[in-house]
């Protein structure tokens, strides 16, 4: 008896792929229309066999892949786009999820989530940046932390002087400030304290460390496409060299962001809002956004107050109506509102002196 064949041809059927990635190992589950059809386990995690897999048991159709943004970055997305598998990194806590799901969480369940909120649309995916974009972020980013472990060794000594009684010249009311002379002095302190000796070594590595970068940095962002817009965000008052090469290497583009709003969510200077029937309750700022354009972006707002009589003005009509904290939060938004125009525009800021100046 001659054996029937049987070939399986997905074409013009929509295969949607939920990811739960790990470092060892990746939970797949596959839905096609509206009903869960298979859920695997790949260990190692590898693009190509999931390649593989997809085009063995569902031919010809039409994939769509999607997982959380964490720990692995953004390749397995790029070698699973550079094969002709469209995929999506979503924001984990953008994902629908239900109480049960929370209560019981499994790398099952959570492939099996994504896979059924892409299948309904209700995913919406981040920005990627390409593979050089990432990097110099990474370089920018890797600055951020030397930089805070320097300042944690500063304060170690502090707190180590202290605690023995290790004064400066003049006592403990003098300005503790780090010139070469208060470094020598500690130098020699240290030479009769090993725990102090131990610090400061500590400290200068981080400090050696935080100049070399800064020296990579500044070369890195003198070169295309970074030099142009560097100079436009500088031109901003309050905005200074670190504070750009922040700006620029976290946002990118610019015109990614299709309103002021947008963006200020992104960075996170949005309140969280709690309105249900009659009663609206705006609260502080939402725990959502980017920690470190955020902060950045509060320190410049408080140089920008120096540097421009019209902010210091807009700041002081805040003030008569609340405290300090809440006030510069609005010198934020006037100051990233400032940036996102001389950026999109591709024109430098013109301060107001100057133009009261060419007027008068």
């Amino acid at each position: 008896m001659e054996s029937q064949g049987r070939i399986l041809d997905f074409s013009g059927q929509q295969i949607f792929v939920g990811i739960d990635v790990h470092r060892k190992s990746w939970r797949v589950s596959v839905i096609v229309g509206d009903m869960h059809q298979k859920t695997i386990h790949l260990s190692p995690p590898d693009p190509q066999a999931l390649i593989s897999f997809l085009h063995r048991f569902f031919p010809g159709g039409t994939y769509m892949c999607a997982y959380e943004a964490g720990f692995c970055g953004f390749w397995a997305q790029r070698e699973l786009t550079q094969a002709g598998i469209k995929t999506i990194v979503a924001h984990a806590a953008d994902i629908p999820t239900t109480d049960k799901e929370r209560q019981q969480k499994n790398d099952v369940r959570d492939s099996r989530k994504i896979a059924r909120s892409l299948s309904s649309g209700q995913l919406e995916a981040i920005y990627v940046p390409n593979d050089k974009q990432q990097r110099d972020r990474a370089l920018v980013r890797r600055r951020w932390s030397i930089s805070t472990n320097r300042r944690r060794a500063m304060n170690r000594i502090k707190m180590h002087m202290h605690f023995f009684k290790i004064y400066p010249p003049g006592g403990v009311l003098v300005e503790w400030t780090w010139t070469k002379e208060f470094i020598k002095w500690l130098n020699e302190q240290g030479k009769t304290d090993d725990v102090l000796n131990s610090l400061l070594q500590e400290y200068e590595a981080a400090r050696e460390m935080e100049r070399k970068i800064m020296r990579q940095i500044r070369q890195l962002f003198k070169t295309e496409p970074y030099n142009p817009i560097m100079k436009l965000l500088t031109s901003v008052p309050g905005v200074g060299l670190l504070s750009a090469v922040l700006f620029l290497s976290e946002i990118i583009d610019i015109n990614r962001f299709k309103s002021l709003d947008e963006l200020c969510f992104y960075v996170g200077l949005v309140p969280k809002t709690d309105s249900s029937g009659d009663q609206d309750r705006v609260g502080h700022r939402t725990s959502r956004g980017n920690k470190k354009l955020r902060t950045a972006l509060i320190e410049c707002a408080w140089r920008s107050l120096q540097q421009d009589t019209e902010m210091m003005m807009h700041y002081l009509n805040y003030k008569k109506r609340m405290d300090a904290q809440h006030a510069i939060i609005k010198i934020a938004r006037k100051l990233l509102s400032r940036i996102r125009y001389v950026w999109r525009n591709g024109k430098p800021y013109v301060h107001l002196d100057s133009i009261t100046s060419q007027t008068g």
